[in-house]
C-alpha cells in the first residue's frame, strides 16, 4: 500500500477526533457548550475576538438590498426544508438595506413590501416565464449562491435578469433541520443518504415552487451533489422530468471513480467505520453532521484563518485565494452547513464500486431494503432533460474521467465546457473571483436560448 502523504494524515487525524467528540450535533446558529476535545480544538483556531454574528440567506441578501422570502415544505417523510426565494428584478437598496424589520424569525415568510402573492410572480419584463431553481452541494446551503460579492453572486445576477431565484436546502443542513416526529438529537433522524433527497427532498421543493411560481416547468442549476441528486431523481422518478425545462451542471457528480479528494482514502473503510461505531452503541448519532462539521467550527471566524483554509482546502481542492478575500470570513463561517455521514459514506462507497447507485446497506439490508443483494443503480440514459456541464481540471471532487463518463451517458447532453483556468476548482463555481467571465456569462446565454425555446 502507498504511503499516504501529510496532507491525507491530516485530514484522517482530524477525521478520527470528529469521531471521537461526544457531543450533540449543533442544531441552529448559536453557541453551544463544547466538549473537552472541541474546546482544545477551538482554543487552538480562535479567540473570542474572531467571534462574528451570522446572517442567513434572507439577511445576506438584505445587506446586498435585495427582497428575500423564506418559505417552508414538508416531505413526505416528515422533514422540514428551508426554500429561499428572491424574486425577479428585487434589488431595492432603499427599501431594504438595514431595515431589519423587514424580516421575521422561525422560516417565515420574508417581504420588503408587498404581499406573499405579488412577491411571487415569476415572470420578468417581457412577460417570460424564468423560474429558475438552484440547489447546493454537499455540505452546503442556499448561502452558497449569495456569500459572494454583490456583483458575482449568482443568485443575484439571476434576479438582475429578470430570473425568479428558488434555493434549496436539503435535510441535515442548518436551514433543513426539522422534523414533525423527530429532533435533530434523535439518531432516527440522520438516516439519510442523498437517495432520500432524491426520493423525498427535491420533488418537495419543485413541486412547491411550480404551484407557487404558477408555471408548469422551471430551470435547474445544481451545484455537486445538487447534480448528484438531480440525476438520481429524473433517472429514478422519470415523471419529473416533464417539470423542468432544462439543467446545468456546475462540477458535475454522478460516478465517482477518479476524485482527488482525500475523501477517497475513506472509502476502504467505510464498512468498517460503521462496524466500529455500531459496537459504541447509537450508530446513527455519532454519524451525524458533527463528523463533518467538527472539522472546524463554522459559527466563528477563524482567528488562524490559515488553519481554517488549509482544511477547506484538504477536502475540495478550494483556494481561498481565489476568493474575494472580503468574503472569505463570510464564507468560511457559513460552510460546512451540515449533512449526515451516510452522506459522505454514500459517495466513498462509489469510489469503491465505480457505479452511481443507491447507499449500500450490505447484503442482507441490501435484500431488504432494495430486494436484491446489490443496490440498484441509478440509470442516467434514461434522462430526456436537455442538460449542459460545467467542470473544471482542478476540481478534486469532479474528475475529467467521471465527467467523460457523464458526456457518454446523458442522451441531451447540450454541450459540456472544460473551465480554461487551470486553477478552477469545484468550489470556485461558488466563490471564484473569475466565476462570473469564466462561468456565468456562458450559464446566462444558455438560459436566455433555453428560454426561448420553451415559450
Amino acid at each position: 500500500m502507498k504511503l499516504l502523504n501529510a496532507s491525507v494524515y491530516r485530514f484522517l487525524l482530524l477525521l478520527l477526533l470528529a469521531l471521537l467528540d461526544p457531543s450533540n450535533a449543533r442544531p441552529h446558529r448559536s453557541q453551544r457548550q463544547a466538549s473537552f476535545i472541541t474546546s482544545i480544538i477551538n482554543s487552538l483556531l480562535r479567540t473570542d475576538a474572531g467571534r462574528v454574528v451570522l446572517e442567513d440567506t434572507a439577511d445576506l441578501g438584505r445587506q446586498a438590498g435585495y427582497l428575500v422570502e423564506r418559505h417552508t415544505v414538508v416531505t413526505d417523510d416528515g422533514y422540514v426544508l428551508t426554500i429561499h426565494h428572491i424574486p425577479p428584478y428585487a434589488h431595492q437598496p432603499h427599501n431594504l438595506r438595514n431595515n431589519t424589520s423587514l424580516f421575521q424569525d422561525d422560516n417565515e415568510l420574508v417581504l420588503g413590501h408587498g404581499d406573499e402573492e405579488e412577491s411571487t410572480k415569476s415572470e420578468g419584463k417581457s412577460g417570460t416565464p424564468k423560474v429558475i431553481f438552484l440547489q447546493h452541494g454537499l455540505m452546503g446551503s442556499s448561502d452558497n449562491w449569495n456569500t459572494n460579492t454583490k456583483d458575482h453572486s449568482l443568485a443575484y445576477l439571476l434576479s438582475n435578469d429578470g430570473y425568479d431565484v428558488w434555493m434549496g436546502n436539503f435535510r441535515g443542513n442548518i436551514y433543513s433541520r426539522k422534523h414533525t416526529n423527530l429532533t435533530d438529537a434523535d439518531p432516527e433522524y440522520w438516516k439519510f443518504s442523498y437517495d432520500e433527497m432524491a426520493k423525498y427532498d427535491l420533488p418537495a421543493m419543485l413541486d412547491y415552487v411550480l404551484n407557487k411560481s404558477g408555471v408548469e416547468k422551471l430551470h435547474y442549476i445544481g451545484h455537486s451533489m445538487g447534480t448528484t441528486v438531480f440525476f438520481a431523481l429524473m433517472s429514478s422518478q422519470p415523471q419529473y422530468q416533464d417539470r423542468v425545462s432544462s439543467m446545468i451542471a456546475l462540477a458535475p457528480v454522478a460516478t465517482v471513480t477518479s476524485i482527488s479528494s482525500p475523501i477517497r482514502y475513506l472509502a476502504p473503510f467505510v464498512n468498517e467505520l460503521q462496524f466500529v461505531l455500531r459496537l459504541f452503541g447509537n450508530h446513527e448519532e455519532l454519524m451525524t453532521n458533527r463528523l463533518l462539521i467538527s472539522l472546524w467550527d463554522p459559527y466563528h471566524a477563524c482567528s488562524n484563518q490559515a488553519i481554517c483554509e488549509n482544511l477547506q482546502f484538504l477536502i475540495t481542492g478550494f483556494d481561498p485565494a481565489r476568493a474575494d478575500q472580503k468574503m472569505v470570513p463570510i464564507i468560511m463561517t457559513h460552510n460546512p452547513a451540515g449533512s449526515s455521514t451516510q452522506t459522505l459514506f454514500h459517495f466513498a462507497q462509489g469510489f469503491t464500486s465505480g457505479r452511481f447507485q443507491h447507499f449500500d446497506w450490505g447484503k442482507g439490508d441490501n435484500l431488504k431494503h432494495y430486494g436484491q443483494v446489490t443496490p440498484p443503480v441509478y440509470d442516467v440514459t434514461k434522462i430526456q432533460i436537455p442538460i449542459t456541464m460545467f467542470w473544471a481540471n482542478n476540481d478534486w471532487l469532479t474528475s475529467q474521467k467521471d465527467v467523460s463518463h457523464l458526456e457518454k451517458e446523458l442522451p441531451q447532453l447540450q454541450g459540456s465546457y472544460k473551465v480554461s483556468n487551470p486553477a478552477f476548482s469545484h468550489l470556485d463555481f461558488l466563490w471564484a473571483t473569475d466565476a462570473k467571465p469564466l462561468v456565468y456569462d456562458k450559464i446566462f446565454e444558455i438560459l436566455r436560448k433555453n428560454v426561448q425555446n420553451n415559450q
